[in-house]
């Protein structure tokens, strides 16, 4: 049987031993946390458990940790919130056009609404200058909306810098996408312009359907979801009690070991990268500044879906970039790397590897083993000679 290495760990991650044990200690937990009775406190218990330690994981010891069904339940929350309670600073937005689709689809509806939006582009390899970002910023601006990590490239997008920058800009606010960043990447969150911060639990090792989103002391926006008032009124609906400890747990695990594991994966993505290489057709996309966590390469002329099925049959699972970006089983061509202006046959035949912090070097060189294989016997069945 062919030894399995999982290299999509930006689409997802299994559910980490020490996590799934976590959760399993609390199913028995089954009090609503806004009960009176102890059964209900048992379960606020652990909800203002969880809710410390993810404050511990950010940094943090202000603010409100807003758990949700997920990031982009978080993302939406940050971004209709703040529109729906501070439209009246102005009527412009401005993010990135790298985001993900949970941002830029939310920005898109706005427009149809009549707001005006800036997309501000990335340069050639991924990178978004800070300055652009500023650039774009006017007095009417109420959002700006940005990735802390791109989740096809990699790219570490400079967060503080434009924190700073907006001091200029007090009437308007700053939300980060840190899906791909929190427990991977150093995350400060001390700067008074960072208001609000989304992150997710199945990214670290936790199940899927919880999130949360950081929301600044002071800040107030609306919420999505109205009901009950639970999570300070931003978030209505009984609280997923298991899945909000099983998040907590794997962003102890992850905010524990993050910068000595941002090390040990970094020499691991070079390995990798520097393997893959040496294939005279291989392309790296390569940010000036990048997570370990995530590496791009392109095989010109190949189909990247092909690659990611030839690659499955020997045990290795990759994706051909974004799992949010597949729409009804095909694959769309890649926004952020068409925002890079890379050509057409470099997005279809490229691959996104990404890394965990429990990959292991074996694991790495069998799939550049099995990659640089395929590759070549794709070429050749394919008539296409270096």
């Amino acid at each position: 049987m062919a030894v399995e290495v999982y290299l999509d760990n930006a689409a997802t991650t299994p559910v980490l031993p020490a996590v799934k044990q976590a959760l399993i200690e609390v199913l028995d937990i089954y009090g609503n946390p806004s009960s009176l009775h102890e059964q209900g406190a048992k379960a606020q218990r652990v909800l203002d458990q969880a809710r410390t330690q993810m404050q511990r994981g950010l940094g943090l010891r202000t603010g409100k940790i807003i758990f949700t069904g997920g990031g982009t339940e978080a993302n939406n929350t940050a971004i209709f919130g703040t529109v729906a309670r501070h439209g009246r600073r102005g009527h412009h937005l401005v993010t990135t056009a790298i985001e993900h689709p949970s941002v830029l689809e939310a920005f898109r509806a706005l427009e149809r609404q009549g707001w005006s939006v800036s997309y501000v582009m990335p340069q050639s390899d991924g990178s978004v200058e800070a300055s652009d970002i500023l650039h774009a910023v006017t007095p009417e601006t109420v959002l700006v909306s940005m990735m802390h990590v791109n989740n096809e490239t990699g790219a570490v997008l400079p967060i503080e810098e434009v924190a700073d920058g907006l001091s200029a800009f007090p009437k308007t606010l700053l939300h980060v996408d840190g899906i791909q960043g929190f427990g991977k990447v150093k995350t400060n969150l001390h700067s008074q312009n960072i208001h609000m911060y989304s992150v997710s639990g199945h990214k670290l090792g936790a199940p899927k359907g919880i999130g949360a989103l950081y929301v600044r002391a002071g800040l107030d926006i609306h919420p999505l979801l109205y009901g009950g008032g639970q999570e300070f009124g931003l978030r209505s609906g009984t609280e997923n009690i298991p899945g909000i400890h099983a998040f907590a747990v794997a962003a102890k695990l992850a905010s524990d070991e993050q910068a000595e594991q941002e090390k040990r994966v970094f020499h691991l993505r070079t390995l990798l990268r520097d393997r893959l290489k040496h294939h005279p057709r291989c392309i790296v996309h390569e940010p000036r500044r990048v997570s370990p966590y995530i590496l791009s390469v392109s095989f010109r002329l190949l189909k990247g879906e092909v690659l990611v099925h030839a690659m499955e049959m020997e045990g290795v699972y990759v994706s051909t970039g974004s799992a949010c970006s597949t729409k009804g089983g095909r694959v769309a061509a890649s926004h952020v790397l068409q925002a890079m202006h890379v050509s057409e046959e470099e997005i279809t035949g490229t691959l996104r590897l990404s890394l965990a912090r429990w990959t292991t070097e074996a694991e790495v060189l069998h799939a550049a083993d099995v990659i640089l294989k395929q590759v070549d016997w794709l070429y050749e069945v394919g008539g296409i000679h270096r």
